[in-house]
């Protein structure tokens, strides 16, 4: 249907352009006719003056009224009138030129020759139409040429087997253009609708390439173009564009629990109600998995922030209908505006989902807009980052020492290794700081193994009788043939290993118990000792005894804080003291802090204790002063402790 619709328009306007020739030449060759037969008196109603005032009409219409059309109907109607006008003119110029003919046969090869010169003018002018334009050949072209074969003579009757085979030959001509034309036209169609799908496709490319395929939001890719072009940064708070990024609180619970066609209906719920809410004034983006975004290209005001930031985690607290069943998640959102501190997309970015995190951190279902502090406090942190990954971080580290007692003998067994950092652009960085930082860049086992190093050198002026006690990370004991490497560090400060003990925290254990037993029975196995840190801080501490070996075991300082005054906190530090002696291991009271906690302590069956009022961290030369064992007599304060 297309293809004959495409023929019809491209047929229309061709023979808009060559049918006036049709009627010109048709025109001028009756004129001829009537010359020719000897006609010169002008009479109105000869059929000369009806057919060229027929014939003067048609011409002058299509070459002023007839106008371009791309109305499939408009040009058929029109084609279909001029086959009509055709065939009737055609009729009517061969019955005129028959009796012309027959009036005067003297002059029948002059009338001959205009006749066949406007049959095939005609076919000419019809060409772009070759059904139609078989009409003039058909109705005056062989007429005429059987007219002549008829005559009398060898001439005349060759003439007409000329003029039968040249009016076949046109003919057949007018069948090939035929043909051609359809093809071309075919093809052109063809190529057309070829076009147009590379189009669709291409759009459709461009449209998947933007828009989240599961919820039809913008993507990620969409969103950091947009921010690219319209972020408009302010000259201080407020003004600038404002871009928000939220999370689904519970999402995954609901995703696990009901499987991922619920997680999906609750992806594309929340989508919605963010469109129908924000997508007005704001482009809505899904960023990945549970993670939302919108952007205010022309920013809001203070109060349009809170009202925005509350209103997201309203949206998500809404329960989700699926399957009969009624699912609840949350959501929480962090703001960031576009100012001066806002050095590019990337930092813009940055600042908003910095914000999610301390909106995360601070309590679920709440939302945070990035301030000047915690500007400050990432700047803090992209400074600490960049001196780890320098080294000049390690460089500047050290290590001061924690004292451990035995209870019964009031001597000090170990002393624990603890990292410091003072650094001249930073200050003082609290190991949670840095540790953390570490941890997450992936250089905490380096960093840690170069404060072993610090430490062991220290250990080299200790008494025979005091070991080092060393915290190990859980990155150290994720990495393969990390025993081996802590085995080799020791062994190139000639100390034995029975002189070193390494603490490993419940959150090492829990990142990958598998590995870290493997490694933990190796170092075991290298003479060692193992104890395990903070237990009873975490929920799967007492499993841990189960299934590894600890010859120490350190209460986490929270059991003894309020010891003193709560009776069930006893019933419970005395429950796990017998725990742990049942384990087979000795167990360390850590904070201790007053003489009363460490009576509790000792009362209890607590085999070693530390705390600040047992010593202070301090270096390793302050520690052995503090403790007497430079030389002089030994001074525990483990007496003053019980005296005071």
């Amino acid at each position: 249907m297309r293809e004959q619709r495409e023929q019809v328009l491209r047929t229309f306007e061709n023979l808009r352009k060559q049918i006036p020739l049709l009627y010109a030449v048709t025109l001028v060759n009756a004129v001829g006719v009537h010359l020719a037969t000897g006609g010169n008196a002008f009479e109105w109603f000869s059929p000369l003056t009806l057919l060229g005032a027929l014939l003067l009409w048609r011409m002058i219409f299509w070459i002023v009224f007839q106008r371009p059309t791309h109305e499939f109907r408009v040009a058929r109607r029109e084609l279909v009138k001029m086959v009509c006008f055709t065939a009737l003119l055609g009729v009517g110029f061969s019955l005129w030129v028959q009796s012309l003919l027959t009036q005067y046969p003297d002059k029948s090869l002059t009338i001959l020759l205009y006749s066949l010169l406007a049959a095939l003018g005609a076919a000419y002018g019809l060409s772009s139409f070759p059904r139609a334009a078989l009409l003039p050949l058909i109705i005056m072209g062989f007429p005429l040429a059987v007219r002549v074969f008829l005559m009398e003579g060898h001439a005349a009757k060759g003439i007409g087997v000329s003029l039968v085979l040249v009016l076949g030959l046109f003919t057949w001509l007018l069948q090939v253009h035929s043909r051609a034309l359809t093809g071309l036209v075919s093809g052109q169609i063809a190529l057309g609708r070829e076009r147009n799908r590379a189009v669709a496709a291409e759009l459709e490319a461009v449209k998947r390439a933007d828009e989240d395929a599961l919820t039809g939001l913008a993507n990620r890719g969409r969103l950091v173009r947009e921010i690219r072009d319209h972020l408009v940064r302010g000259p201080g708070p407020g003004g600038g564009s404002v871009l928000a990024i939220c999370d689904l609180d519970g999402f995954k619970s609901a995703n696990d629990a009901f499987g991922h066609a619920a997680g999906d209906q609750i992806l594309k719920e929340f989508a919605t109600r963010l469109q129908r809410e924000f997508a007005d004034r704001a482009l809505v983006a899904r960023l990945g998995g549970d993670e939302f975004s919108i952007f205010w290209k022309d920013g809001l005001s203070g109060d349009q922030i809170e009202e925005v930031g509350s209103r997201v985690c309203e949206l998500a607290s809404k329960p989700v209908a699926w399957d009969g069943k009624e699912l609840s998640v949350g959501a929480s959102c962090g703001l960031t505006e576009a100012g001066p501190y806002t050095s590019s997309e990337s930092e813009f970015f940055r600042q908003a989902d910095s914000a999610l995190y301390k909106a995360k951190a601070s309590l679920r279902g709440h939302w945070h807009l990035y301030d000047q502090p915690q500007f400050e406090a990432d700047q803090r942190r992209a400074n600490i980052e960049k001196l780890i990954l320098s080294g000049s971080a390690a460089e500047q580290m050290y290590v001061v020492f924690q004292p451990i007692f035995c209870v019964e003998t009031g001597q000090p067994v170990f002393a624990e290794a603890l990292a410091r950092w003072d650094s001249p652009d930073l200050g003082l960085v609290a190991p949670d700081e840095f540790i953390r930082i570490a941890e997450k860049l992936g250089v905490i086992d380096r960093l840690n193994e170069d404060l072993l190093d610090k430490a062991l050198t220290s250990v080299a002026d200790w008494p025979t009788n005091l070991a080092l006690s060393f915290n190990l990370s859980a990155m150290q004991l994720g990495r393969s043939a990390s025993a081996e490497r802590i085995r080799d560090i020791v062994r190139a400060h000639s100390l034995p290993p029975e002189r070193v003990q390494f603490e490993i925290t419940e959150t090492a254990l829990l990142t990958d118990l598998e590995h870290a037993a493997k490694e933990l029975k190796k170092l075991s196995g290298f003479g060692f000792t193992i104890a395990l840190d903070d237990f009873g801080s975490g929920y799967a501490s007492v499993s841990y005894l189960t299934e590894l070996s600890f010859e120490t075991i350190k209460l986490d300082g929270s059991l003894i804080d309020n010891v003193l005054e709560n009776e069930r906190a006893r019933q419970i530090l005395l429950g796990l003291v017998d725990l742990c002696h049942a384990a087979g291991a000795q167990c360390v009271a850590e904070h201790i802090e007053t003489a009363d906690q460490y009576r509790l302590a000792r009362a209890m069956g607590c085999d070693f204790v530390q705390g600040f009022c047992l010593g202070k961290p301090t270096t390793s030369e302050k520690m052995l002063e503090a403790l007497g064992l430079e030389g002089g007599p030994s001074r525990s304060p483990l007496g003053r402790a019980t005296k005071d």
